[in-house]
């Protein structure tokens, strides 16, 4: 293994170079993961523009390698790993707890108070040709699914935890379901997929025309405006607009369980009183665990991602990927960091 590797660094808002790094060494545990995908998220746009929060309040601090959804290949295991060999296809946890205390063991890191989130705060990701993870937050990728879709892995993951929870609120009663999902991004249409998989029948909602005729080529039904709320059982926010939000609560019918995987949603004066007197349900939902993984390599074959597919570009190219996910002329951009892979 060379001695050194090549990563994007965001080094403060709207800085970024492409940096050689050294290798890191292998404690017991560890897995180095060569990264074969990454996947570009808002979120790393946000990291970069200085927009997150988890900055703002300094939580997280720069210097930091973006990139969360990866997939890759095994490089090296550390001592004491088992079942994960080199070469293996994986992919990686995002959130990442201590690993030993209690909420750790219930599979709970998002409550972890010395959890990290990789290419997010305080734990560089994919944007690199080498990853350092502990083995218990990597997964075998099956080998019916390719890398290029196992990219996809970390936020159907978030999708499928969401879903989870929206489905605690339903109860006992299992039947189909009307659904409308707001936006047509990645995570909509995942959970519209999803939902539609599950035999429930879900609309996107989404302003913008590309957008929506994305998701009608999906086979999904999509309309442009937020009228006909009440008409649903449950409503997923996948956007994190706050007007979006508001209306959401106001348009649904008495009963209805929202599902919110949007962020930030900002700061708004809120009338609790619409959720109680109407015996409506908001679920808030935010990562991933190792159940989610497991549970999405599960639902990927079954699923028809070929529109995920966007644009690719080599990880120098980093800045140009950026600007076509921007543009939201596709629904998923990536950065191809091995072509050998």
């Amino acid at each position: 293994m060379n001695s050194t590797y090549r990563a994007v660094v965001i080094e403060g808002p709207n800085r970024a170079r492409l940096l050689e790094r050294s290798t890191p060494k292998l404690e017991p545990g560890e897995i180095l993961v060569r990264p074969a995908w990454q996947g570009v998220c808002a979120t790393d746009l946000e990291v970069f523009d200085g927009r997150l929060g988890y900055f703002k309040d300094g939580t997280a601090k720069y210097p930091i390698v973006p990139g969360h959804e990866l997939s890759g290949r095994v490089a090296a295991a550390g001592e004491g790993v088992c079942g994960l060999k080199p070469g293996d296809p994986v992919v990686v946890e995002c959130i990442q707890g201590c690993g030993e205390c209690a909420l750790c063991s219930e599979d709970n890191a998002i409550a972890c108070p010395k959890r990290r989130e990789m290419g997010v705060m305080n734990l560089d990701g994919g944007y690199a040709e080498l990853v350092l993870a502990p083995a218990r937050v990597v997964h075998r990728v099956p080998p019916a699914i390719p890398l290029r879709a196992a990219s996809l892995c970390e936020p159907l993951a978030v999708v499928c935890k969401g879903l989870r929870r929206l489905g605690g609120a339903w109860g006992a009663e299992r039947r189909p379901r009307g659904a409308a999902v707001i936006g047509a991004g990645a995570v909509g249409m995942l959970a519209a997929l999803v939902l539609k998989s599950r035999g429930h029948h879900p609309a996107v909602i989404e302003r913008d025309p590309g957008r929506r005729a994305l998701a009608q080529k999906a086979g999904l039904e999509a309309r442009a405006g937020l009228s006909g709320l009440a008409g649903f059982d449950c409503i997923v926010e996948a956007t994190g607009n706050p007007e979006a939000l508001h209306a959401a609560v106001a348009g649904s019918r008495p009963g209805a369980s929202m599902l919110l995987l949007g962020l930030p949603y900002d700061q708004r004066p809120f009338p609790f009183e619409s959720i109680v007197a109407y015996d409506r349900a908001l679920i808030g939902s935010v990562g991933s665990g190792a159940r989610d993984f497991k549970e999405a390599l599960e639902i990927l074959p079954r699923l028809d991602l070929s529109l995920f597919f966007g644009p690719e570009f080599p990880l120098e190219d980093y800045e140009k990927a950026w600007a076509a996910a921007r543009a939201k002329t596709s629904l998923k951009v990536a950065l191809r960091v091995d072509f050998a892979a």
